[in-house]
């Protein structure tokens, strides 16, 4: 018995012993989990009050900076505006702020301000002219003022690389060796709207995420924006080029707008790509325009135009409409070999230059009516798939219609109605070419040749009522034409998805030889026979 009991004392000691350790292990803990939750709270209040000291003097040296802004010494500007660029990089790396868009949202407004001030007008901006050259010039407003001259060729100096300044901190943060990458600065939105730049611009291979606004801007010098990536609206219309002006190799997201814009250099938008509307109407090019090359997957306007200078369109794919109606082309226009899977809409233009529309594809309707052309018009080894609208026009060089397709019904004319018929006043329009044995085909009877006879040459038809030496599509031709422009039309729809370079490419080469073999293809259909030169010749 007494065992039993010396036992039972003995569970009862071991058990309050565990039970103390325990309680001791479990306020040891809270006691470890309170310091914790103190040291965490201390941490917390000391990086609150150190983000509040951060904030407090940011918020000086912004006040600072944008005071240093207005300075009358251009270095003291200067270094406003690196106190500006530093502050807005400190807060993109603010980690005190979580949220990704409240760290955007102050950065954004010193961006502002720092593109306010290339808004902002320059008195001698207005001299550029004179002051940009080494010394006065005789008949300028300097004429007898040499002092004045160099002492505000050097204020205009000075002002220029502090804005220069600022474009290439903006610039630095924007560009990339791989275009298709987003930058730390891409995030921001650039409103340069009304700015006056008298000096020279270089923003090549930047990628802006948001909305850019340079509408409405005088460049005086080169304007360089080549290979860059706008993913929202791009606004640029408005504005005067008096120097080169280069947006070649770029891609538009969203829309771009560059309309009612006045080019006095070089303007180059080559192998660019528009997957929202692109709207270049109303504008004026004074010397060569380039757009050769593009793609186009929105709606393109560059109606109500003028070009002064060679007009190079050539290469290029329009996946929606495209309007060129309305343009006034003084030098050569040269829209060969291209794609367009809307309606293409020419209407009532002017081409005192020789026009080329050679080796092209419409798989829509294609408007060509109302226009005149006082050079040669070349429409030769084309593809319409729908209606062909030539009515009302007027050619007074030679006009090649050969080695042609027409799907759908063709209109040189209406008869019955004077005023829609065509004229050519220098000679007849040649659908055969008999030197190479050339012809041209056509899919349904509903066409319409009817054109001047009175003041110009007539088109001479056949039996069947087409032009002479030409024939009608076969139901096999019919068919492989189908075929073919099915495969177009799923290449396009997957080159405009891709978004990897390497798979674009190969996109691209396999329509270039889907394109390629349908125009082989063509002039193996159009070349005629020696057989049936033969008999055209009897029916002749």
């Amino acid at each position: 018995m007494l065992l039993a009991t010396g036992g039972l004392i003995g569970l009862i000691a071991l058990g309050e012993t565990r039970r103390k350790n325990d309680n001791d292990r479990e306020a040891a803990e809270n006691l470890r989990s309170h310091q914790e939750n103190v040291l965490i709270q201390q941490k917390e209040q000391f990086e609150a009050n150190a983000f509040k000291e951060r904030k407090a003097e940011r918020r000086e040296r912004y006040t600072k900076a944008i005071e240093q802004l207005g300075d009358e010494k251009s270095s003291v500007r200067m270094g406003g505006v690196y106190t500006l660029v530093g502050l807005v990089d400190e807060w993109l790396e603010e980690e005190s702020i979580r949220k990704y868009e409240n760290r955007l949202k102050e950065g954004q407004v010193i961006i502002n301000n720092l593109c306010a001030y290339i808004r902002s007008p320059f008195t001698l901006a207005s001299h550029y002219d004179e002051l940009s050259k080494a010394n006065p010039t005789p008949k300028g407003i300097y004429k007898g003022k040499k002092e004045k001259f160099y002492a505000d060729k050097a204020t205009l100096d000075s002002e220029t690389d502090v804005r220069l300044g600022i474009i290439k901190e903006i610039h630095d943060r924007l560009q990339d060796s791989d275009k298709n990458t987003p930058r730390a600065w891409s995030d921001f939105e650039y409103d340069f709207s009304g700015s006056t730049f008298f000096y020279p611009i270089d923003l090549t291979n930047s990628y802006y995420a948001k909305p850019i606004n340079f509408s409405g801007s005088i460049y005086k010098g080169r304007a360089d924006f080549r290979n860059s990536i706008y993913k929202g609206w791009a606004y640029f219309g408005g504005s005067i080029y008096k120097g080169r002006a280069d947006f070649s190799g770029s891609i538009y997201k969203g829309r771009a707008d560059f309309r009612n814009s006045i080019y006095k250099g070089w303007a180059y938008f080559g192998r660019s790509i528009y997957k929202g509307w692109a709207d270049f109407g109303g504008s004026t090019y004074r010397k060569e325009a380039n757009f050769e090359g593009s793609i186009y997957k929105g709606w393109a306007y560059f109606g109500r135009s003028i070009y002064k200078g060679w007009a190079y369109f050539g290469g290029s794919t329009y996946k929606g409409g495209a309007d060129f109606g309305r343009s006034i082309y003084k030098g050569w226009a040269n829209f060969r070999g291209s794609t367009y899977k809307g309606g293409a809409n020419f209407r009532n233009s002017t081409y005192r230059g020789g026009a080329n529309f050679e080796g092209s594809i419409y798989k829509d309707w294609a408007d060509f009516g109302g226009s005149t052309y006082r050079k040669e018009a070349n429409f030769e080894g084309s593809i319409y798939k729908g209606w062909a609208d030539f009515r009302g026009s007027t050619y007074k060089g030679e006009a090649d219609f050969s080695r042609s397709i027409f799907y759908q019904g063709t209109y040189f004319g209406e008869d019955g109605d004077i005023n829609s018929f065509s004229r050519f006043t220098d000679c007849t329009p040649q659908f055969y070419d008999e030197t190479n044995r050339k012809n041209t085909l056509f899919g349904p009877p509903d066409n319409d040749f009817t054109v001047e006879n009175g003041r110009g040459y007539p088109i001479y038809r056949g039996i069947e009522g087409l032009p002479l030496g030409c024939k009608f599509l076969t139901s096999e031709q019919k068919e492989y034409l189908e075929g073919k422009f099915q495969g177009i039309k799923k290449i396009n729809d997957e080159l405009f998805e891709v978004k990897d370079p390497k798979d674009k490419a190969e996109l691209s080469k396999k329509l270039r030889s889907l394109i390629e073999e349908l125009h082989e293809w063509r002039e193996e259909a159009t070349t005629v026979k020696v057989e049936d030169v033969a008999a055209e010749n009897t029916e002749s």
